[in-house]
């Protein structure tokens, strides 16, 4: 959404509307779905930059634009990777604790903060298709069995 938290919304508000359409000559009739939710993820600027949107800041301005469109079961899952990193797969975990700084100066920013999205797999990094390396991602860079392990626990320690 190019960093617009309005655009993000509006899609949260029309999935919790029920919709109808037309699928391969049938017309679907659907209820929307009061659990949409939001995700951060970051943002690429118009210069090509990583931009991070999981800072205090951005999590209250996001708590209160939730608030006024009045949206069904707020929540937030917040993915520390991708532009929030800048692409940097171990920053995970620190962005992982600094949201959960936030949660703990704000109640706001707790009752809306659901959980995280993490790059994870079984060996640390990535690697090329054919490089053959067991447990290791052929897409983008992940934290290793370890490193998550160590995140899930500091992550229990915190909340």
């Amino acid at each position: 959404t190019s960093g617009d938290i309005s655009v993000m919304l509006n899609s949260v508000m029309a999935a919790q509307h029920p919709h109808t359409f037309i699928y391969r000559g049938w017309e679907v009739d659907t209820t929307g779905n009061p659990l949409a939710h939001a995700i951060l993820r970051g943002y690429v600027n118009k210069h090509g930059e990583s931009m991070p949107n999981y800072h205090f800041e951005e999590l209250e301005r996001l708590y209160n634009a939730y608030t006024a469109k009045g949206l069904q079961n707020m929540a937030l899952i917040v993915d520390a990777n991708h532009a929030n990193s800048g692409k940097k797969y171990r920053e995970q975990p620190r962005i992982c604790k600094e949201v959960l700084h936030s949660c703990r100066h704000s109640s706001d920013i707790k009752t809306m903060v659901k959980g995280f999205m993490v790059e994870s797999y079984l060996e640390p990094g990535c690697q090329k298709i054919g490089d053959g390396v067991y447990g290791k991602s052929i897409t983008d860079p992940c934290l290793g069995w370890e490193e998550t392990v160590r995140l899930v626990q500091d992550i229990a320690d915190l909340i």
